[in-house]
């Protein structure tokens, strides 16, 4: 699973137009077609598609199809996402990614409401006051590096889009992003444990604060989810180590450590033996 915007500001042909922590606007071009590629925005993000097609799924098979010159909201969350490419040419989107501060920020300018989507995702038309303002903003802050603009400018687009077409319905999106329906945790925590996720991830994505979280997490478990993580994953890898021929990097990826040589050290830690050498011996043992 790749973690965005975080990815993209480490992906050389990804153009970071404006960056404030996870909150900002980059441009992807690419000239290849990227299927089933599962992501987990760790913010909310709107994309508008410039050129070729997106296809986004939510791990319960909800699907949209967002075609040139249309936006589209996507709650943080977990999604399975391919770039389409046209014949001989290439893909091209604008992405805004925004924390749930700027959300909250803008929301108190509106009276709260209780409507709900059955739908995730929420298609925007690009009008032609949409379309002033991202090239003006492409103007005046590609290749600048101004970033003390991240917020005002995101909050500008938030304003924008709440006076358009889709407006009502925009906001009312966001109001019922924020007040999320929870999630059964001991579920979706056994089925995730082995995503790259932070605790305040798992929280957000189970429809909880941290401190929710955290609390109802201890009285399913009887343990901290810190711990429960680690437990989880690490057996889940020595499980891995046992019957898969595949290096340390690719194994400690699978169970949710992108970092391996933290992986290396939680390993031998609890084993007393580091992931290699436990591969090597098992590896043994089968050919006994």
């Amino acid at each position: 699973m790749k973690v965005v915007p975080q990815l993209f500001y480490k992906h050389p042909e990804i153009e970071k137009i404006l960056v404030d922590g996870l909150s900002c606007v980059i441009q992807k071009t690419v000239q290849y077609t990227d299927f089933q590629n599962q992501r987990y925005l760790a913010s909310h993000a709107i994309t508008l598609v410039l050129n070729g097609a997106l296809r986004v799924e939510t791990p319960e098979g909800e699907i949209t199809l967002v075609n040139k010159n249309q936006m589209v909201l996507l709650p943080k969350g977990m999604y399975v996402i391919s770039d389409i490419i046209p014949k001989n040419k290439e893909f091209e989107a604008i992405v805004f990614f925004f924390d749930s501060e700027i959300t909250d920020e803008f929301l108190m300018s509106f009276e709260t409401s209780q409507h709900t989507y059955p739908s995730t995702f929420l298609l925007i038309e690009y009008e032609q006051n949409l379309k002033l303002y991202i090239d003006t903003l492409i103007t005046l802050y590609r290749g600048k590096h101004q970033n003390q603009f991240t917020k005002t400018k995101l909050l500008e687009l938030l304003h924008l889009i709440s006076i358009s077409k889709k407006g009502t319905e925009f906001v009312h999106k966001l109001q019922s992003i924020k007040n999320r329906e929870r999630k059964n945790i001991k579920v979706f925590m056994s089925e995730n444990f082995d995503k790259p996720l932070d605790i305040e991830d798992y929280a957000y994505l189970t429809g909880r604060s941290i401190s929710t979280f955290r609390r109802d997490f201890k009285s399913k478990f009887n343990i901290s989810p810190k711990k429960w993580l680690i437990e989880k994953r690490l057996l889940r890898a020595a499980q891995l180590l046992k019957e898969k021929d595949d290096s340390i990097t690719n194994i400690a990826l699978l169970v949710g450590y992108e970092n391996t040589s933290h992986f290396i050290k939680a390993f031998q830690k609890k084993f007393k033996i580091s992931p290699k050498q436990f591969q090597i011996r098992h590896r043994k043992d089968l050919l006994i």
